[in-house]
């Protein structure tokens, strides 16, 4: 089963496109990530918005009554 994969009509065998097939050149630029930022960075972003989202979220909530401050 595998012999008849391997037959082709010009004799050529996958191997020998293999070898034909031109390199990979690694590139001296560094590759940038999402908007220019490194991982840390994105990290540190996120966790303030999640902040700024509770605290807006805790004044949108005393505004409206629906929660209170024990006093």
């Amino acid at each position: 089963m595998l012999d008849d994969f391997l037959k082709e009509d010009d004799s050529r065998s996958f191997l020998d496109e293999l070898e034909q097939t031109p390199k990979a050149e690694l590139s001296t630029e560094p590759e940038v990530g999402f908007l220019g930022m490194t991982p840390a960075q994105r990290f540190v972003i996120s966790v303030m918005f999640l902040f700024m989202v509770l605290i807006i979220g805790a004044f949108c909530l005393l505004i409206t009554g629906s929660i209170g401050i024990p006093v």
